[in-house]
């Protein structure tokens, strides 16, 4: 299982994001928790990524990757600028009423890693900021899945072809989007 530290410090994070009640207090907290990682960390985050991608098809995974790094290095960027030039309090609305029920999925799932817990722990900040502060889709528009479909926006709203397969995957983040199932 994991070391200590790293489940303790998984425990601390997680109990200082249950403190947030509004969507900037939790921006806040994201920034700050956020901001304990380095280059060196969104890079290994990568890797981490493109092990898990090697065995999805090529033509499909050419299609995902930029997406996923989307995801990672575009949100990683929207966090830190949007705090560093203090728009954070524009956010002053209560938080979702599902985002107890994530911090607990999320301190599970990362303590229950046997490996990079802490890696693991960056994924579900920076998906906190999208689900939570943003209002945002887990996976960015234009995200492919298999089939042809992606994650689009229409009439403002956001949908996903695979919406409805939420519960199919275990610690997924499908729960947590405000994405609606696609009519497609």
């Amino acid at each position: 299982m994991c070391s200590g530290k790293d489940e303790t410090e998984t425990r601390q994070a997680c109990a200082r994001l249950r403190s947030a009640k509004t969507r900037a207090e939790l921006a806040e907290a994201l920034y700050q928790e956020v901001s304990g990682y380095s280059l060196l960390d969104l890079q290994a985050l990568r890797g981490r990524v493109e092990r898990d991608l090697r065995s999805v098809p090529n033509g499909y995974r050419q299609r995902l990757y930029p997406r996923v790094m989307e995801q990672l290095f575009g949100t990683h960027h929207t966090l830190i600028s949007t705090a560093r030039r203090g728009d954070l309090d524009l956010l002053d609305e209560p938080l979702a009423g599902d985002f107890q029920e994530f911090c607990e999925m999320v301190e599970n799932t990362c303590i229950s890693r046997e490996s990079n817990q802490r890696l693991g722990l960056l994924y579900y900040l920076l998906a906190a900021f999208n689900l939570f502060v943003l209002e945002r889709p887990a996976h960015p528009v234009g995200t492919p899945f298999p089939g042809g479909f992606e994650v689009e926006v229409r009439d403002g709203e956001y949908l996903c072809p695979v919406r409805e397969k939420a519960d199919d995957v275990e610690n997924a983040l499908c729960p947590y989007c405000p994405a609606k199932q696609s009519d497609t």
